[in-house]
């Protein structure tokens, strides 16, 4: 698959870069679509019959924010939050970041900024604290 085929512009904040996941079974494949700065989602089931696929079913999920957890040595996924985070989500994910040595970022959308905003961790994984809002 070329590059240009793995990532798309986010349709809520613009970040040129959305991560595109695929699997594929048979004729039927699926893509979801993910935002790693503000956890804008796409969901999208599509069968291929010849060259041209049809689509069978397409869904969108507002983001609330991202995060990334990678645990010491291990490898990680990333995640949207698709409602705003509850304090008890946020207090788990900044004690894995901040006390069990994890590594990644938490990001959070603002309605009234209508931007994400890195709240803990680097997407880059090379400093602490960028921004505390």
């Amino acid at each position: 698959m070329p590059l240009k085929d793995m990532f798309e512009a986010c349709v809520q904040c613009g970040f040129d870069y959305a991560r595109v996941d695929t699997e594929a079974w048979g004729k039927d494949s699926a893509r979801r679509l993910m935002c790693p700065v503000c956890g804008w989602t796409a969901y999208e089931e599509l069968r291929w019959e010849g060259s041209r696929p049809q689509m069978i079913k397409r869904s969108e999920a507002k983001g609330y924010g991202a995060f990334r957890l990678i645990p010491p040595g291990g490898y990680s996924g990333y995640n949207a939050f698709h409602e705003p985070p509850s304090a008890d989500v946020m207090y788990a994910l900044k004690e894995l970041l901040i006390d069990k040595g994890w590594k990644g970022y938490i990001s959070v959308w603002d309605d009234a900024e209508g931007k994400a905003f890195l709240l803990l961790g680097s997407p880059l994984d090379k400093f602490d604290v960028i921004t505390k809002k």
